[in-house]
């Protein structure tokens, strides 16, 4: 049985899903919902603040722990771990993808692992509690694969969901990020 082409499809779903220019989930106080719990090495970030977080908040370099789909969305797939990396400094931000350590998907249900080689740079402004994002340039690749099976995604594709793009909500603490973009949520925690 051959599920990669359902993962494939999953993920793209995904993927155009955080290209939609709608309303932003972040009209919402989205960013203290539930996560479910997970069983891994890594830490999970300090809930943020509830305070009204400012520019100051996006500066330095944050590892992506987690990304969720949120509101309709929310069902078609989470993602984990990896070696995925954001670097905010004085209003863009550098996303890279150190190609040797995969995100651990669970799309509709279906699992897969994506590895993600490459760099994407943007802009953002901050007004209070909200930013807005730019995605800029992008290079690399990006593989999905599912047992022995391989696909190649273009690093757009990945963007698409990874790289913040539009009106976003932001709640923040001293080691954790979260960004809330109208169909994902992104987490980070300080590194």
């Amino acid at each position: 049985m051959r599920r990669l082409p359902f993962v494939v499809a999953a993920a793209l779903m995904l993927a155009v899903a955080g290209c939609s220019s709608g309303p932003s989930a972040s009209d919402t106080p989205s960013p203290a919902q539930p996560t479910p719990a997970t069983a891994t090495s890594d830490p999970t970030p300090a809930a943020p603040s509830s305070a009204t977080p400012d520019a100051n908040c996006l500066n330095g370099r944050y590892a992506l722990i987690r990304f969720v789909g949120v509101g309709a969305r929310g069902t078609f797939g989470t993602g984990e771990g990896g070696d995925v990396s954001i670097t905010f400094d004085d209003g863009s931000y550098l996303l890279r993808g150190a190609g040797k350590d995969p995100i651990k998907l669970t799309l509709a249900g279906e699992t897969a692992n994506l590895l993600v080689d490459g760099t994407i740079s943007g802009d953002h402004q901050v007004a209070g509690n909200k930013a807005t994002f730019t995605v800029g340039e992008s290079t690399g690749s990006a593989t999905l694969s599912t047992g022995s099976s391989k696909e190649s995604v273009t690093i757009e594709q990945v963007g698409s969901v990874l790289a913040p793009n539009g009106e976003a909500g932001l709640a923040c603490g001293d080691d954790a990020l979260i960004v809330t973009l109208q169909d994902v949520r992104l987490e980070f925690g300080k590194v």
